[in-house]
């Protein structure tokens, strides 16, 4: 397959991106060099409040994969299987299903604490 930019070309851009992460790592690093400030991306400053409420909302959708997850592994495991031609496995089941159950306990768990 032919590639649209030449080696030539991607290289450079590659070393020029490089650079410029090189630059935004030193401009916080040395906030006295007046240039480098430049390449300094802007931070923005959250308040406890509203870093409390982000935390809560991540802790939540984490919840919601955890059940998520636990929901999808047996019908994954199953699929698989059949698609392998081969039965499920009756301690493999077990062990899926056990999992299963945790990790939608988890997921609850994490859900009503971050409610």
């Amino acid at each position: 397959m032919e590639s649209f930019l030449p080696d030539s070309v991607k290289a450079i851009l590659l070393g020029l991106i490089a650079i410029v992460f090189v630059l935004n790592r030193l401009s916080r690093r040395l906030p006295h060099v007046d240039w480098l400030q430049y390449f300094r991306l802007p931070v923005v400053e959250m308040s406890e409040e509203q870093k409390a409420k982000q935390r809560r909302s991540g802790n939540r959708m984490a919840g919601l994969e955890m059940v998520l997850a636990g929901v999808i592994l047996p019908i994954l495991y199953f699929v698989s299987t059949v698609m392998m031609f081969s039965e499920p496995g009756t301690i493999a089941m077990v062990i899926v299903g056990a999992i299963s159950v945790a990790c939608i306990a988890v997921g609850i768990w994490l859900f009503v604490r971050n409610w």
